[in-house]
């Protein structure tokens, strides 16, 4: 195994190189179309990566999880798919492609915590219409995470749907937006509608809906990728009214819809069984907010949320005449949360502090009810149901000493309590799992936390480093294993890395920006993994991303390590290193902007995998490069004033490969072309 050292020069080794070297083998990475590329984010303390508005027309992605895969060490499974699909940051999180999730990776979709519960081999976190986003952020490592979970030891991913704000410009009250979209390999079509109105300025409204069917996917041989198409209605309602100058009201409804029928029950693995179901999923988020910041008062900056989420799948077998506890069930999960958070600015001597407290009081209910059987009406044995009721304390204090100097310490402390309900019946899958009585319950409690601190050396270099720890709590899904519902996986993080950003580096105007993070995981306690009770992971990310007068470029490398039980024994569920770059330039007064896009990803073998029918994501993968053309045109003059068009050809070469954790090919060469206007 590489020792931290080693992953640390590997990554100085690739800053320095030529860029015509890594020309010759680079996948071109995503690019942010317009008159500059994606800003990294040089003044924190931590690896965040934030993917706004155009950079999200730009890739003009199929699934949420596709708005992600170019962001150093953060790898895909099934990326192009609403189902059987998964995230992987800094090689955790990968089993909730499998199992439904490992809890340490956070989803947030408008300040509301994404489900975390297992359904066998279905499922997804990221069942979502991409087109409902404004932005997207993703945290690698846990240092971001501590104001919704205590366990997301990988990172966090927060998205905010869009405003009607972002559609009414110049006093407008009344705007409506169409956009339609097509991709070549799997004949997809995309429509999203938008409505914004805001009669004055104290209201204003957002209406949003969406439908898109996708095929089947064709990989680079002209293979069909078996269930890889879906079709997805999506809607959003938002309203925002603000009866004076310091108070807000804010409501926000989200819909997803992914409706499928005669399709393989395993869509993590469609060749696993070819038990055939009629599955039905539905995804409703639900928020109601009020903020109260006066203008005069830096102490008060109060936000109250009441957010209710509802993530259902209805599974039965296509005959309609099955038996089985697996593939006839109703999953339905809800969950019921309080948020109170509140911000002050205030100065003690020469430190200025930005205090972040807040109070969430949340109950999750579940059930999986059992459709057919001796047990119809109890909870599918594989999915345990019940309640989990906690109690979650949480403080934040940026303190910046000058200029130079910032220390941000983290705490958080959660209490918890599941509750067993329709779990009393012995349960036999690969083992015998016991019964649990109804109103059996088992509390935990963890206190955890991190402190960043960022230091300017000069006005243009700053170092930074952040120690975490972290404490994933069990779930419903641990209430049949005792040695697992009393256990709490344990993670200690640790980060060290330096930025820098310069304007007139190399010419007048010019614009560098450079980070590079290395990172050390020490977890203990370990349920997730079969067999594995401890994992030690190290690596290194680095970004670069240059804005030149006549072109924009942006680069991104990322390695990593594993090993497992304290010994040799590699971690298998690592990512492939990878590079990617991105070249790009505006023509015609910006309103034209051209882009070459690429990715290369080395060979993963550190596994001892070698069944792909038993474990399709992590048997060896081979290197692989590819490439994408991008090009965006909205003309500000003619009669095109305010139409945009977007053509895109992803895997130029039609090369085929396969992701190492994925389970299938990825798609082949993939045409994609959109329109849309503002009226």
């Amino acid at each position: 195994m590489k020792t931290r050292a080693h992953l640390l020069a590997g990554a100085a080794i690739l800053a320095v190189q030529p860029a015509h070297l890594f020309a010759q083998d680079l996948l071109l990475g995503t690019i942010e179309l317009g008159e500059s590329q994606r800003s990294l984010q040089t003044d924190t303390a931590t690896s965040t990566t934030v993917i706004d508005q155009k950079e999200l027309d730009a890739r003009q992605a199929s699934s949420m999880t596709e708005l992600l895969d170019s962001i150093p060490n953060v790898a895909l499974v099934n990326g192009g798919l609403p189902q059987g699909a998964a995230i992987s940051i800094r090689g955790l999180g990968t089993q909730s492609g499998t199992y439904g999730t490992d809890g340490k990776i956070a989803v947030v979709i408008d300040g509301v915590t994404s489900g975390a519960e297992e359904i066998y081999r279905n499922g997804s976190m990221f069942a979502l219409e991409p087109e409902l986003f404004r932005n997207v952020t993703v945290t690698r490592g846990p240092a971001e995470s501590f104001r919704y979970t205590s366990g997301a030891i990988g990172g966090t991913v927060e998205a905010q749907t869009k405003d009607a704000a972002d559609f009414l410009n110049n006093g407008d009250t009344f705007a409506l937006r169409q956009k339609l979209g097509y991709e070549s390999n799997s004949e997809g079509f995309a429509s999203t509608t938008i409505l914004a109105f805001a009669p004055d300025d104290k209201f204003d409204l957002l209406a949003f809906a969406g439908y898109r069917t996708v095929g089947n996917r064709i990989d680079g041989d002209g293979t069909v990728q078996a269930s890889t198409g879906f079709d997805q209605p999506s809607a959003l309602l938002k309203a925002t009214y603000r009866p004076n100058a310091s108070s807000t009201f804010t409501f926000g409804h989200a819909y997803n819809e992914i409706p499928e029928y005669d399709v393989p029950y395993n869509a993590y693995l469609p060749s696993w069984s070819d038990v055939l179901v009629d599955r039905h999923t539905e995804d409703t988020t639900s928020y109601l907010s009020y903020r109260y910041n006066p203008a005069d008062n830096d102490l008060i900056n109060l936000e109250t949320r009441l957010t209710y989420k509802q993530e259902q799948m209805f599974i039965q077998e296509a005959t309609g005449a099955g038996t089985s506890t697996l593939y006839n069930a109703d999953h339905d999960t809800s969950t019921l949360a309080l948020r109170v958070e509140n911000e002050a600015l205030f100065s003690t001597g020469f430190v200025d502090h930005t205090l972040t407290a807040g109070v969430e009081i949340s109950q999750r209910t579940r059930k999986s009810t059992q459709l057919a059987g001796p047990y119809a009406g109890l909870n599918d044995g594989s999915a345990p149901g019940g309640t989990d009721e906690s109690i979650a304390f949480y403080v934040a204090d940026k303190m910046e000493f000058g200029d130079k100097l910032t220390l941000t310490p983290q705490l958080r402390f959660e209490h918890q309590k599941l509750t067993s309900q329709g779990n009393d019946f012995d349960y036999v899958s690969y083992s015998t799992l016991p019964a649990v009585a109804d109103g059996t319950t088992v509390t935990a409690q963890a206190f955890t936390g991190s402190l960043s601190a960022r230091y300017a050396l000069t006005s243009d270099f700053a170092v930074f480093g952040t120690a975490a720890y972290n404490e994933n709590l069990p779930i419903l899904d641990d209430l049949r294993v005792a040695s697992i519902r009393e256990t709490s996986e344990k993670g200690r993080t640790i980060e060290l890395g330096f930025s820098y950003d310069t304007l007139d580096a190399f010419t007048q105007g010019d614009h560098l920006q450079a980070k590079l993070t290395g990172f050390k995981t020490h977890i203990w306690d370990g349920t997730t993994y079969s067999g594995v009770s401890t994992t030690d992971l190290e690596g290194v990310e680095l970004e670069i991303a240059y804005v030149h007068p006549a072109f924009y470029a942006d680069f991104n490398a990322a390695m990593m390590r594993g090993t497992i039980n304290g010994t040799d024994d590699d971690y298998k569920w690592a990512p492939a290193d990878s590079v990617q770059l991105a070249l790009g330039k505006t023509f015609m007064d910006e309103q034209l902007d051209l882009s070459i896009e690429g990715k290369h990803a080395w060979a993963q073998n550190r596994t001892p995998d070698t069944n792909a029918t038993y474990y399709p994501g992590t048997v060896p993968s081979e290197a692989y490069t590819t490439l994408a053309l991008s090009a965006a045109y909205t003309p500000n003059s003619g009669w095109a004033e305010g139409l945009e068009f977007r053509a895109t050809i992803e895997n130029l070469t039609d090369a085929t490969y396969r992701p190492y954790l994925s389970t299938r090919n990825a798609t082949g060469r993939n045409v994609k072309l959109s329109i849309a206007k503002t009226f």
